[in-house]
């Protein structure tokens, strides 16, 4: 997968010093590893925690763990509705990283065209 790129090597004192040149091709693991830094861990921490916290509450009213039934009910909808705000909240999360690289990609591609 990795391209090889030309070398350029120097010489100093009998030695052999070779350079590569610095636009090599990403990997997988880095490609993933920068996309998780371009999102902010506590927002998608947040709306894991949302997710489930809701799922958790909707579950013990839907369990009759919750006593009274109109606080049973009232807990249900709660629950409901963060566990909906959790999912938009990841999902926009998600959806504006994809943004920003696309923006920083089409810049580049302009750049260079440009130059062209």
């Amino acid at each position: 997968m990795m391209n090889k790129l030309p070398e350029k090597t120097k010489t100093k004192q009998g030695l052999k010093v070779s350079k590569r040149n610095s636009s090599v091709s990403i990997s997988l693991y880095q490609e993933i590893k920068n996309s998780f830094k371009a999102v902010n861990l506590f927002y998608v921490l947040s709306a894991v925690m949302q997710v489930v916290l809701g799922f958790l509450v909707t579950f013990a009213a839907i369990l009759n763990l919750v006593r009274p039934i109109w606080f049973s009910g009232l807990l249900s909808l709660l629950g409901c509705v963060v566990t909906m705000l959790g999912f938009y909240q990841l999902y926009d999360v998600l959806k504006s990283t994809k943004s920003t690289q696309d923006l920083a990609r089409d810049a580049i591609e302009r750049a260079i065209r440009s130059r062209n």
